[in-house]
């Protein structure tokens, strides 16, 4: 059996966030960068993780190389993929099938849904794991990032949604996925292995369909989301609506779940009240946002279910508008 490696897909906040504490706690592992320049910024300065308050917490030397430049068919990897689903293109895909062999495991942080299908249908016969992460990340340059809220991952098998009710992708063997618990958890990482992971998935794209678009449009933090009446509002308009679609769409409806998930969603904003959202970061860099697989994810599961969403409608159309033009 191959000796088990891994590699961290992506360059962003949540991939130097997992590549730091991974390298600081003495494991090692390559980071996989969209380009060459940020690869040999991390191979002559190493990786900085720094706190909430931006001091400086680590600095450790790690191994780097843009995913052009990676090795082919490498057997015994587990790929951290921390790439947003706008990264998951199809020339991506096609440097994923040379640089993994079959047995490659792929854990996939993505936010919104729909990832687990293409990677499944780009990389057939590859296990996957589907992971939820509630860690907050900033990237400060391309060799530096700011852990901005502790939170915990969860991983378990990857749900496909599809039109309908959700299937799953083959999973990592049970020694793969300890494998997995055992790099994270001595990370760390607070990680559980997940037997519900449709319930974790469309509870993060809950919490996500409105701290997202919401963060972007009103160009602020996480926390300062739930600091007036007026934004309180918009809040529990998007939540209540998208809620009632994800109950619709696999996720559980039990006595004072509302409350429950509300009160989720506020602990979300105070564990990571100095975080900018990856939809905000975007926004200001110019970038294309993951709106589609976020917000009009919520919205094609409504009208597969026959279910008003105007308010998702709503904010997908502004997002996008942002960019237009």
């Amino acid at each position: 059996m191959a000796k088990t490696s891994v590699a961290v897909l992506g360059g962003g906040s949540l991939g130097l966030l997992l590549a730091a504490k991974i390298a600081a706690s003495g494991q090692e592992a390559t980071v996989w960068t969209r380009s060459e320049e940020q690869a040999r910024s991390l191979r002559d300065n190493g990786l900085a993780l720094k706190d909430a308050d931006g001091n400086l917490l680590t600095r450790t030397a790690v191994r780097a190389c843009s995913l052009g430049e990676a090795p082919s068919r490498q057997e015994g990897l587990i790929v951290l993929n921390a790439l947003k689903q706008t990264g998951l293109s199809d020339s991506l895909f096609g440097e994923l099938r040379r640089v993994t062999a079959q047995d490659a495991a792929i854990v996939s942080f993505c936010n919104g849904i729909g990832h687990i299908e293409r990677i499944a249908e780009a990389l057939p016969g590859r296990p996957q794991l589907a992971a939820a992460a509630t860690e907050g990340a900033l990237r400060e340059g391309p060799a530096a990032v700011r852990h901005t809220g502790s939170g915990a991952i969860w991983a378990g098998q990857a749900p496909r949604f599809g039109g309908g009710n959700a299937d799953y992708a083959p999973m990592p063997t049970e020694d793969r996925r300890k494998d997995i618990e055992n790099i994270l958890g001595s990370a760390g990482f607070s990680i559980y292995l997940s037997n519900n992971m449709i319930e974790r998935m469309l509870r993060k794209l809950l919490v996500n369909s409105v701290i997202n678009p919401l963060t972007a449009l009103l160009r602020i933090r996480n926390g300062e989301l739930a600091a007036t009446g007026d934004r309180m509002a918009l809040m529990r308009a998007l939540h209540e609506e998208t809620r009632t679609i994800l109950h619709a769409s696999g996720l559980p409806e039990t006595e004072g779940a509302a409350s429950e998930l509300w009160e989720e969603l506020l602990d979300v904003c105070a564990r990571t009240s100095r975080n900018e959202s990856s939809m905000l970061q975007d926004v200001r860099n110019g970038r294309e946002t993951e709106i589609e697989a976020i917000n009009g994810a919520v919205v094609r599961l409504a009208a597969s279910r026959g279910l008003p969403s105007p308010r998702n409608a709503t904010v997908t159309d502004l997002v996008r508008a942002i960019l237009s033009g």
